[in-house]
């Protein structure tokens, strides 16, 4: 009866180290599936699944607003729409409204040439997502916004073309006059030969009463 118990004892000794592996190896599979579905899930942000105008549309006139749809509700601190023209300038377009999946700002009536929407949405885990859309109004519009000059540097261009002009002429009138370097030229001169004069004048009036 002791036989059996001991080796009863051995046997419950020697499986339980094997048993305990076994489950360690399935809490640390489990655990690094979690971990995978976690990461995956972290990644897996909101994102723009519709807008209006779509990208790279042409539209005959003025759309009335801007309306972006997420595939899940954004929150409405952070979030924001701004509507730039072809220099870069931003138009004046409404404060971006959130209501649920959905953000809209409205747009001025008077809008005609290419545009470029710029967004910042935050997400509903709290990421902050952004992007541009392209569109156009009116006849000519390709939808493909470029960026120009700003009317300020073009403007400024021009002002410093017209600056540099009437600076040279300021110069030019303020340097030396042709003339009066002439007559002071002509006036050293004149004094020299003056002075030339009286020096013969006098050699000659001193030889004069030795000869």
């Amino acid at each position: 009866m002791h036989r059996t118990a001991t080796t009863a004892a051995a046997t419950v000794r020697t499986a339980s180290p094997r048993r305990l592996l076994a489950l360690g190896a399935v809490a640390l599979a489990a655990t690094a599936w979690l971990g995978l579905a976690n990461a995956q899930s972290a990644s897996a942000h909101d994102e723009l699944i519709a807008s209006s105008p779509e990208p790279g549309q042409v539209l005959e006139t003025s759309p009335a607003e801007v309306k972006l749809t997420f595939s899940d509700d954004i929150i409405p601190v952070g979030t924001a729409i701004e509507v730039v023209d072809h220099h870069g300038e931003a138009i004046d377009s409404g404060e971006a409204a959130v209501a649920g999946p959905d953000v809209t700002a409205t747009l001025p009536a008077d809008l005609s040439g290419e545009y470029q929407v710029r967004w910042r949405a935050v997400s509903s885990d709290g990421h902050v997502i952004d992007g541009t859309i392209d569109f156009g109004v009116g006849v000519g519009a390709t939808g493909t916004w470029t960026e120009e000059a700003p009317h300020d540097d073009a403007a400024a261009g021009d002002d410093g073309h017209e600056d540099t002009a009437a600076t040279e002429h300021d110069e030019a009138s303020a340097g030396p006059d042709g003339w009066a370097i002439a007559g002071i030229a002509g006036g050293i001169l004149g004094v020299a030969a003056l002075a030339a004069a009286i020096v013969v004048v006098a050699r000659a009036r001193r030889r004069g009463p030795e000869a």
